[in-house]
């Protein structure tokens, strides 16, 4: 495929990314391993409850606790229940640049419509210059799919300033789409500064949706323990019907700032909303985690029959 044709395909998968991209848990078995059964569940009712896509392999999938092997199941798992029905995006986070790169490449022959870099950690200390190194240097093992970063500073310490993320856009016609987990007001400032066809996603658990996407942000990377409702958030305002929106937004507000505190009570609470809202009464969690608390299981309970059942 020549270079006219790769970046041709890039605007066309590109469209694709707009709207509600649930990103799915990893749900254990007592012993530890995999659920297979119950993660095929949560994917399939991505789709079920009209979400534009699906990711995998971010900070709620717990990426950093998975084997390679585990990741490329996962992977692999998402694009066969999907089955090219709608975009999957994927999380592209390793203990080294070579598995990084592995990773790239069973995303990439698995059909993701969007890839997903984290920065590659060397230590805590690690600093924006070796950040803006890393990407320089992996984005081109990513040729032919749509590819962004995930700028999470608030959550992963580091991340780049708009002048380097302009920078790696000028540099790799396939560098499209960011991933941010900030506030309105910040990602929409941000957004300004951003060249129009540079895509930007917000996450932090659908707060502030309506109000990311009156800024300019193209979609919401959620968890699924929300995300039926934030679908129906973003048909009204697709609608601009922003009474409705707004209506629907105060009844999922007290589940995200419940969940959202921080990413451990993402994983350890969130994963349990969800849980309790498709009939899953026991949830075991892989080491290392935020031990629930017999008050937290007992308002995640709330919380889920608040929002209601879900059903695959």
């Amino acid at each position: 495929m020549n270079s006219q044709s790769l970046i041709h395909n890039t605007l066309l998968q590109q469209k694709k990314l707009q709207g509600i991209f649930p990103i799915i848990y990893s749900f254990f078995n007592k012993n530890n391993s995999l659920d297979i059964k119950l993660m095929k569940e949560q994917i399939q009712l991505v789709q079920t409850i009209g979400s534009s896509g699906n990711a995998c392999l971010g900070l709620a999938t717990e990426v950093n606790k998975l084997s390679f092997n585990e990741k490329k199941q996962i992977i692999e798992m998402v694009a066969e229940q999907c089955g090219g029905k709608i975009p999957i995006a994927v999380t592209i986070q390793g203990h080294s640049v070579s598995e990084q790169i592995k990773l790239i490449n069973v995303a990439k022959g698995n059909k993701a419509s969007w890839i997903i870099l984290q920065p590659f950690l060397k230590s805590k200390n690690t600093t924006e210059e070796e950040c803006f190194k890393f990407y320089n240097k992996i984005i081109p093992f990513t040729k032919g799919t749509t590819v962004g970063i995930q700028n999470a500073i608030e959550y992963m310490g580091v991340g780049l300033t708009t002048k380097n993320i302009i920078k790696l856009y000028k540099s790799f016609p396939n560098f499209r789409v960011i991933k941010g987990e900030s506030s309105s007001v910040f990602i929409g400032n941000e957004i300004k500064q951003f060249p129009k066809n540079l895509y930007v996603f917000n996450g932090r658990g659908g707060a502030e949706i309506i109000d990311n996407f009156r800024v300019g942000c193209k979609g919401i990377i959620p968890a699924p323990d929300c995300a039926d409702k934030f679908v129906s958030i973003y048909h009204h305002v697709l609608k601009k019907d922003f009474n409705k929106a707004y209506g629907e937004y105060q009844k999922v507000l007290p589940a995200i700032v419940f969940i959202m505190q921080s990413i451990n009570t993402l994983v350890c609470y969130g994963k349990r909303v969800f849980a309790y809202r498709i009939g899953v009464r026991s949830v075991y969690d892989r080491k290392p985690y935020l031990s629930p608390t017999n008050f937290g299981i007992k308002k995640s309970r709330e919380i889920a029959k608040k929002l209601g059942n879900l059903n695959v």
